[in-house]
């Protein structure tokens, strides 16, 4: 990695589901090791990439050995997730980085899963209890999966935590939320001066979404291209996050500088009250009041 700079690539597969899930395995490796070709630092997969989906509990298989070698063998740290049984016996989307070397180097349970109905989904994902920062050569990165990036709480606190760049893995299927979807990644890069990438499965004949946004910039997006890859300037998201806003033409920036110490935090206590009508995670449906 070089001073002040942090190469990602972003993975945006054509996913196999079903019987021949497993094959994404095999193209999660060889994608790892394009990546690497492209001197990337880290390669990011889309939600449940490669897998398994578990659309059924009886769809199982390990990924992790194959994305621990590909790390190791091609020098890359690798973003990937699965859907997958828990010691307490509920379901949870749990995303996994390894560093270059295979070792892992964070678990993160989805902390805020869809809000899909169960008979869409077809088994119920437990929530997860904390947010997902881990840090890799010095940098620190957060995790906030799919839907989550429409939330503006967890990407925050991340930010306050000190991540600088926020990877987010998506399912697909995003069809009429597209454009909404690509916005809210600018967004969250620009309310948190920070760089954020999402990426997507690509199902059928859908078109994808995958972004790599900077504070200032879009740095890569494509709808169709299976890897997309840029250079994140962190030294000029630490200028960003140390400056204030100014009046001086021309400007130095194209983000309004230090809006995370632009916070009155005392105003704010309502975000962490109890309220009516909150979303219950917890409880699965079918033992709901």
């Amino acid at each position: 990695m070089v001073a002040g700079l942090f190469r990602l690539a972003v993975a945006q597969p054509r996913a196999a589901g079903g019987p021949e899930a497993e094959c994404n395995v095999v193209r999660a490796a060889e994608l790892a090791a394009r990546a690497a070709h492209m001197e990337a630092d880290l390669i990011l997969f889309p939600e449940s990439y490669p897998g398994p989906l578990l659309t059924r509990p009886t769809d199982v298989y390990d990924a992790a050995p194959a994305m621990a070698s590909a790390a190791r063998e091609n020098g890359i740290a690798i973003c990937w997730s699965r859907m997958e049984r828990c010691g307490d016996g509920n379901y949870r989307l749990v995303v996994y980085a390894v560093d270059d070397r295979g070792g892992q180097v964070i678990r993160y349970e989805r902390a805020h899963p869809a809000t899909l109905p169960p008979d869409e989904t077809r088994v119920w994902t437990a929530p997860g209890e904390s947010l997902g920062l881990f840090e890799l050569g010095g940098v620190k990165i957060g995790i906030v999966v799919c839907s989550e990036l429409w939330i503006p709480e967890p990407a925050r606190v991340l930010a306050l935590r000190g991540a600088q760049v926020i990877l987010s893995p998506a399912g697909g299927r995003f069809t009429s939320l597209t454009e909404n979807w690509q916005i809210v990644v600018r967004a969250r890069a620009i309310e948190n001066l920070c760089c954020v990438a999402m990426t997507n499965n690509i199902w059928a004949d859908e078109t994808g979404a995958a972004m790599i946004a900077g504070p200032e910039h879009v740095l890569a997006e494509s709808g169709t291209d299976e890897m997309l890859a840029a250079d994140l300037d962190l030294d000029r998201v630490e200028w960003l996050r140390s400056r204030d806003d100014s009046m001086v033409e021309p400007k130095g920036f194209s983000s309004i500088p230090g809006l995370l110490r632009a916070r009155r935090p005392e105003l704010y206590e309502d975000l962490v009250k109890p309220g009516d009508g909150l979303y219950d995670f917890h409880t699965p449906p079918g033992v709901r009041p």
